[in-house]
């Protein structure tokens, strides 16, 4: 077969160069394009060759629904439809035991399905709903492996799903970063547990942080020199509808810089087992109302001192000024070793006794009395004063 230099029509020459502009003469090269030099057909399929002023030239099989081009660049043009450098129309398939390619870059182009991909419409929940086939399809019945080596991997996309239907693992040399717009978008997690390990974690958070549900809140800290802080220039404020409990095995400190208050619905117990100490540079005021009726406890407030040692009193006021004692009702009583002494003050009376039957004080509206035991004793009245004894002396 040998191929002669026929005349080319108008449409076969833009088929070679695409849509070029029109010109004068003779249609080979009349259109801005190359010389065709050669050329034939068989049949339905044509056969071209051609070449440019600068000496480059090219080689192109063709028909009305597909082509075959080697242009004057080397670059090597398959097209699947009517062919033209513009446009396709039909599909080009691939099909073989194993594909090699080496080269220096690769760039493909997906224009996209017609009608937006869409393949089936059936009227669904009062719409329309629609089937469609993605403009880019790769299925591999086995593993994957993309690479790139010193260099970057780039994905875009209005929404990108990455769907692994058992495990998906992200895994980077250095860093990992995850950002969610400017910071202006969202990141969400469902998961039924969340575990993280790091040496670190770090939070900068602008806004809030807020954690809701019923799930638990546990921290542990294993090394013996770790701290938990909390600083804020505004406010802390706990709401705990069950029990509350610290445990400190060091020092516990608070330090108040305005006011502080307790409120304690019901009871309320401290045990110091070491040394127990109050400072109040102000002024202090205690209330006992003794309002709760189901205490075993009869008396409004007890004080109990513990032994001191010997000659030293197991209770010590120290005023700068007057002691005042009052009571609205009733009186006031002092009882020494089991009752043995002790110094009554009511409304009616005083009394003072020292000792089992010896030496008592008694004063009252109608009598003053000092008597020791039953043997000796001195009693004034307004209308007289009696001396009891068994030897009585008056000088």
């Amino acid at each position: 077969m040998s191929l002669t230099n026929k005349p080319v029509s108008e449409d076969t020459a833009t088929k070679l160069t695409g849509n070029v502009p029109k010109g004068e003469g003779d249609y080979s090269g009349a259109y801005g394009g190359p010389v065709i030099d050669a050329f034939t057909e068989m049949g339905s399929a044509s056969i071209a060759s051609y070449k440019y002023e600068d000496g480059s030239n090219g080689f192109a099989i063709f028909s009305k629904a597909w082509a075959f081009h080697v242009d004057n660049n080397n670059n090597f043009i398959f097209t699947a439809g009517p062919p033209s450098q513009g446009g396709c129309g039909g599909k080009m398939i691939q099909k073989s035991e194993a594909i090699v390619q080496k080269t220096g870059s690769v760039s493909t182009h997906v224009t996209g399905r017609k009608d937006d991909g869409v393949t089936k419409q059936e009227v669904k929940d009062g719409g329309i709903g629609e089937s469609k086939l993605p403009a880019y399809s790769l299925k591999v019945e086995g593993d994957i492996l993309l690479e790139s080596v010193g260099g970057e991997v780039v994905v875009k996309g209005d929404n990108i799903t990455l769907n692994a239907l058992s495990t998906l693992n992200l895994k980077s040399g250095k860093d990992i970063n995850i950002q969610a717009g400017d910071k202006s978008g969202t990141i969400n997690m469902n998961c039924s547990k969340f575990n993280l390990d790091a040496a670190f974690f770090n939070k900068n958070i602008s806004g809030g942080e807020y954690s809701t549900g019923s799930g638990e809140n546990k921290v542990e800290q294993y090394n013996p020199g770790a701290t938990t802080e909390v600083s804020t220039p505004g406010s802390i404020k706990y709401t705990v509808n069950g029990d509350y409990e610290v445990g400190v095995t060091g020092d516990y400190k608070q330090i108040v810089n305005g006011h502080y208050s307790l409120s304690v619905d019901k009871d309320y117990a401290a045990t110091v087992k070491g040394d127990y100490s109050t400072k109040v540079e102000g002024k202090a005021k205690q209330v006992f109302n003794g309002i709760n009726k189901t205490s075993a406890q009869q008396e409004t407030y007890i004080l109990e001192v513990g032994v001191a040692k010997k000659e030293i009193p197991s209770y010590l006021i120290t005023s700068g000024s007057g002691v005042k004692l009052e009571t609205t009702t009733d009186g006031f009583l002092v009882e020494i070793a089991k009752q043995a002494s002790k110094f009554e003050i009511n409304e009616k009376e005083l009394i003072a006794s020292v000792g089992k039957k010896l030496g008592e004080l008694s004063i009252n509206a109608k009598e003053s009395k000092l008597s020791y035991g039953e043997t000796a004793s001195i009693s004034m009245t307004a209308a007289e004063t009696r001396i009891k004894g068994t030897l009585i002396y008056l000088n």
